[in-house]
């Protein structure tokens, strides 16, 4: 039976390790963090520390209670 060799990359990260990369900072709170989320013209606005979800419906009824208008 004949061996097959492993992949460079494969002794690369047995001779040196895996490369890990540096963590990503939110531009708004400078948390780390794995998503950001852009605005409609491309601009970063939020990541998923600083964002904030809630039913569109929901929403609608409270800002009616407190007498904001539309």
């Amino acid at each position: 039976m004949q061996q097959v060799p492993d992949a460079p990359y494969i002794r690369e990260a047995e001779n040196d390790g895996w490369l890990t990369d540096e963590p990503v900072k939110c531009p708004i709170c400078s948390e780390e963090c794995e998503t950001v989320y852009f605005d409609r013209y491309g601009n970063v606005f939020a990541c998923e520390h600083c964002l904030d979800e809630q039913d569109a419906r929901d929403w609608y009824n409270e800002e009616m209670e407190r007498g904001r208008p539309e």
